[in-house]
């Protein structure tokens, strides 16, 4: 039986094991959480992980203190492009789009209903909260946030 780890057993937690459940719910999701399953390096060793924590500097440190590889969720009503690319530890949750040629960073937050158009890139450790938009050729740099709703322009550096 496949078995996949969330680090963090919070909100963002929540919702990502509702994502691995809606696209396989035989798929086994057990936590890592500092308050009552600290992170070990042997549990579940052939478990891919991903870090279920919206903290961008969280994810961040988290990532470099894990020896476990890392998965990448996509939710079955999330649409991405084959042309797209999508770094390890990455959600894309419900409704989100990723259109043609877009790279989308490693350990990031695509959250329901975010649409990243074609040929924008999305650096490491980035979190979109619900409906935000990045448009074509734009730029969303390492560890940025974006609000909900919030817009980032053709060719635009964020």
């Amino acid at each position: 039986m496949e078995k996949i780890m969330i680090y963090g057993k919070g909100g963002h937690g929540k919702v990502v094991a509702d994502a691995i459940h809606q696209i396989n719910n035989t798929i086994c999701v057990d936590y890592f959480d500092d308050a009552s399953n600290p992170y070990q390096v042997s549990y579940e060793s052939e478990a891919k992980i991903i870090i279920g924590i919206g903290n961008n500097e969280v994810r961040k440190r988290i990532s470099t203190e894990v020896e476990h590889s890392f998965g990448i969720i996509v939710h079955p009503t999330a649409y991405v492009a084959p042309t797209a690319k999508i770094g390890e530890g990455t959600v894309v949750l419900a409704n989100a789009v990723v259109q043609a040629d877009a790279q989308i960073g490693k350990h990031c937050i695509i959250n329901a209903n975010v649409t990243i158009d074609h040929d924008a890139i999305i650096e490491d450790y980035v979190c979109t909260y619900p409906s935000a938009y990045v448009a074509g050729f734009a730029r969303v740099t390492a560890l940025q946030t974006l609000k909900p709703g919030q817009v980032v322009w053709k060719s635009e550096t964020f």
